[in-house]
């Protein structure tokens, strides 16, 4: 194996274009938790079962955890999943167009969630859906980036805006020490993150997320997944 196809390197949106070369998909599905925790717990499945069951895939990067979550939660719910899967970077989103095994439940688009206007694209998929809110949005390995360029309150203001559109709300936040890799990493390419230094959410980053969820927001934490490899857990707020 080619060593260097493994390294990460620098990027400012965490938009990595080797991203699965070095975070396994599959591995992360293993992490999942089955039927229960998908479903609110007055769904009994037997008058949702033709229903579709909808979710946002934010940060999706190219699509190959998308695709095996569409597969998972079919498989586990036994019943239609439709998702539409956004990213910041139009060439990553082409590249899950592309590679699209199920373009009939499977969507993707360019978009900055914080961006008011491109954030419209997502309400607009919902009112295709006839919803009004998602049944799980999901934002793994994403909170470090909005948080790097966006300060606190924007992550703040991310966490608000997509919990006020989910049932489900999924997180794997990043812990301290990844913002100091990634900081190093963006400044041994001779850039910076300039609002590092300004975080006030930093070394307890991952518990401040969990407060805010479920104290500002009203959220309860129903499920969290044993650590990956990296030491994040995906934690599952209704």
């Amino acid at each position: 194996m080619d060593i260097r196809n493994n390294d990460p390197g620098a990027v400012q949106y965490g938009n990595f274009f080797n991203y699965y070369q070095f975070n396994s998909a599959p591995d992360r599905v293993k992490l999942l938790p089955d039927k229960d925790v998908w479903l609110p717990s007055l769904d009994g499945g037997e008058s949702t079962g033709s229903i579709p069951y909808i979710v946002l895939d934010v940060g999706c990067n190219c699509g190959v955890f998308t695709q095996l979550l569409h597969k998972y939660l079919e498989e586990r719910l036994q019943r239609s999943v439709k998702i539409l899967g956004v990213d910041i970077d139009h060439r990553l989103i082409q590249r899950a167009l592309d590679e699209n095994e199920s373009p009939e439940n499977i969507s993707y688009a360019c978009v900055d969630v914080l961006d008011d206007d491109a954030f419209e694209s997502v309400r607009s998929y919902l009112h295709t859906q006839n919803r009004q809110k998602f049944d799980a949005i999901c934002c793994y390995s994403i909170t470090m980036w909005i948080h790097l360029n966006h300060h606190d309150e924007g992550l703040q203001l991310f966490l608000r805006k997509l919990s006020n559109l989910a049932e489900l709300l999924v997180v794997e936040p990043q812990p301290w020490k990844c913002y100091q890799k990634a900081e190093k990493r963006l400044k041994k390419a001779g850039e910076i993150f300039p609002l590092f230094l300004e975080l006030k959410w930093r070394s307890d980053v991952e518990l401040q997320i969990e407060k805010y969820l479920e104290d500002t927001l009203d959220r309860r934490k129903i499920f969290e997944s044993t650590p990956t490899k990296w030491q994040r857990k995906i934690c599952f707020y209704r």
